[in-house]
């Protein structure tokens, strides 16, 4: 399975409008663990180098900022990383999975790639959660569900939400909430 999560340049616009309108992934992450034991068999994180600035409100949110990305490589850089990454897996769980595929999707959009390895069984923990307290739970919410109440630090960095989701992700599954194929 494929815990993953991303951190973009904004929120997509309406799905027909220009590519080159579309906001950009700026940093992403994954860890992948065993369907079987549940144990991290791999995991993949990286910067991303937009070619714009960030606006300001993404560096306030996520505190990464130009600087950071300037020699950062180009998402085309890390596509082989991907694909290897996500080649021959079944499951795919992010918090808000809608927003984090469509990001991904995008990028490949605009590489013109219609062939990436996507895993079939696709969990959205926001969806998967939503009746435990009739409502939409943050990932923080969810976190300290699944922690008897520890508090999640280090909020919209992606290796540090794919992290925490990996503990929610667990929880959910011996909660018998999600289902892995």
């Amino acid at each position: 399975m494929i815990i993953f999560d991303t951190e973009t340049t904004g929120l997509p616009k309406a799905i027909a409008s220009n590519i080159k309108h579309q906001p950009q992934i700026i940093e992403f992450a994954a860890i992948k663990l065993s369907d079987v034991d549940y144990k991290e068999v791999d995991r993949l994180h990286f910067l991303v180098n937009p070619k714009r600035r960030l606006p300001p409100e993404i560096v306030k949110i996520t505190n990464i900022t130009d600087s950071m990305l300037k020699d950062a490589p180009l998402f085309e850089d890390k596509l082989n990383d991907l694909h290897l990454f996500f080649k021959g897996e079944t499951n795919l769980i992010a918090h808000n999975l809608a927003f984090d595929k469509l990001m991904l999707e995008l990028e490949l959009d605009r590489l013109g790639i219609d062939d990436f390895p996507m895993p079939s069984n696709l969990i959205c923990t926001v969806a998967e959660s939503f009746h435990i307290k009739g409502l939409r739970l943050k990932q923080s919410s969810l976190f300290g569900l699944a922690t008897d109440g520890l508090e999640f630090a280090g909020a919209h960095r992606a290796i540090n939400d794919v992290e925490a989701l990996c503990t929610c992700t667990l929880w959910m599954i011996e909660n018998n909430y999600i289902e892995l194929k």
